[in-house]
């Protein structure tokens, strides 16, 4: 998974339930828990500073433009990120900020 891909991804999160759809699907047809978890990154996501939200914002326009395929492998990747265990997140973002500082 593309380290820079899956932060990407993880700023997107914050910004899709401002969004009509979740993965696809409607509001309606979401679980309970899927609900409250949109609600929840919603709310975070309103009490965020104007500048972080219009960055949030501007990467989720991007988001939209991707092909579904494409779409898709970041839903992926983030869903893959989510599994992880803290230890897991946690090397995951010590080598991806070690990728990064190469650059």
């Amino acid at each position: 998974m593309s380290r820079a891909v899956a932060i990407a991804v993880l700023a997107l999160a914050l910004a899709a339930p401002a969004a009509a759809q979740w993965n696809g699907r409607r509001w309606q047809e979401l679980s309970p828990e899927e609900q409250e978890r949109a609600w929840e990154n919603y709310q975070r996501y309103q009490q965020l500073p104007d500048q972080r939200r219009d960055m949030i914002e501007r990467r989720y326009q991007r988001f939209q433009t991707l092909p579904p395929q494409e779409q898709q492998r970041l839903r992926h990747n983030y869903d893959t990120y989510r599994g992880f265990d803290p230890g897991q997140r946690r090397e995951f973002t010590e080598k991806y900020r070690r990728w990064k500082g190469r650059k």
